[in-house]
């Protein structure tokens, strides 16, 4: 599990660090920060991939920016000429590090060059040369006396999780099926393309199993669906002037009157779609170990954002293999869903200082906001009142 994240001077982030559980859920206002933070991530999982250029940026959800809008540039201060992301593994004697230190290349056309450096327990175990992505040179090692092996090979699981990271940013079109995903990945695109195919992986109506959750805690929080099965598109459900893919999920409303009672994702509940869309990385084998999903609650009612929230959970916690999530919402109603004292399940403020500088602070179970709790007030109402942080400043 990645355990800490460090950044320096990328985009808004001048000085982060962020000390992560299994699921890390990070609240703010719009533009304080919280996609940047999650965009640092994937710009370090391109490096550790071998491709900080803009397709490796793309394949996991990173928006390809301009050089010069990448390094930190705050007014009146010095503009950065590198900027450098850390990600840590285990804590004390058994800790991991690795860190990207990334020249700002001094014209647009100019490919990022960086430098890797490989930390065991707090001390160095590598010395590259400068690598620079597209060319045929590798990295060139002066000492491995310490380690006894090639760095790489000690980080290589590492690396491997850290470079399959990808920032999942659903829409309803492609969820629906009528658009495509221009980022195809395993199980689903980072917009949501192949959730039939995903959802068909873990199907098991005979078992009344969507992989290891049981069916009806599904179907308890979408009450309208009395069944779900993955089947190829026909005329019956599915308009023949709408483009659909080639397999479909269809909805059996319990409401509606037999034979005229099953749904398409074209004319289902788009809120049923990106819950699929969240226990599908939740529960999937081929999921990354390491994700980010933006807007967990995205079409959801408030109540079934916490109780989808509160399902996600408890289906990452009991993951196997292990998995990783970093999760940004809007609706207060989410954090009702998790379970703080958990120190697995973690709280995040995001915010900017006077200087524009993002912050991030985790927001511990506190003495304080269990006493606030006792008195009736939950996560989502100290968070609308501001004490929790991560509120804009409006009126």
């Amino acid at each position: 599990m990645l355990t800490r994240i460090e950044v320096q001077d990328f985009k808004s982030l001048q000085d982060v660090s962020v000390d992560l559980g299994l699921i890390n859920v990070f609240i703010g206002a719009n533009g304080s920060g919280k996609t940047n933070l999650l965009e640092a991530i994937g710009f370090l999982s391109a490096v550790a991939g071998g491709r900080p250029d803009d397709q490796g940026m793309l394949r996991r959800g990173v928006r390809p920016a301009p050089v010069r809008l990448v390094p930190s540039s705050s007014a009146g201060r010095k503009e950065p000429d590198q900027f450098v992301l850390s990600a840590s593994w285990g804590q004390g004697q058994e800790s991991l590090r690795y860190t990207a230190e990334v020249a700002v290349p001094l014209g647009s056309d100019q490919p990022w060059r960086y430098k890797p450096r490989y930390f065991q327990n707090d001390t160095e175990i590598t010395g590259p040369e400068v690598f620079v992505h597209g060319s045929q040179k590798q990295p060139v090692f002066s000492s491995w006396e310490e380690s006894g092996s090639p760095p790489r090979e000690i980080f290589r699981e590492k690396l491997s999780d850290l470079g399959d990271y990808g920032v999942f940013a659903p829409t309803t079109p492609v969820l629906r099926g009528t658009e495509t995903d221009m980022t195809q990945r395993r199980p689903v695109g980072l917009a949501g393309g192949q959730l039939p195919e995903a959802v068909d992986k873990l199907l098991d109506v005979r078992k009344g199993k969507l992989g290891t959750l049981d069916l009806d805690d599904l179907l308890e929080l979408l009450d309208w669906v009395d069944k779900i099965a993955i089947v190829p598109p026909s005329g019956e459900i599915v308009s023949p002037s709408v483009p659909t893919t080639r397999n479909i999920i269809r909805f059996t409303d319990r409401w509606m009157r037999e034979g005229r009672n099953q749904l398409s994702a074209h004319d289902a509940s788009e809120g049923a779609l990106y819950l699929l869309f969240a226990l599908v990385l939740a529960l999937h084998p081929q999921s990354p170990r390491l994700f980010a999903i933006e807007h967990l609650d995205q079409a959801m009612h408030p109540r079934l954002a916490r109780a989808a929230t509160r399902l996600f959970c408890q289906q990452m916690l009991g993951a196997t293999p292990e998995r990783q999530a970093l999760l940004t919402t809007h609706n207060p109603l989410v954090l009702d869903g998790l379970d703080l004292r958990d120190d697995r399940i973690r709280l995040f403020a995001v915010e900017r200082d006077r200087q524009g500088a993002t912050k991030v602070n985790r927001i511990p179970v506190s003495d304080e906001v269990l006493q606030a709790t006792q008195e009736g007030l939950s996560l989502s109402n100290l968070w609308v009142m501001g004490r929790l942080g991560g509120v804009p400043d409006l009126f």
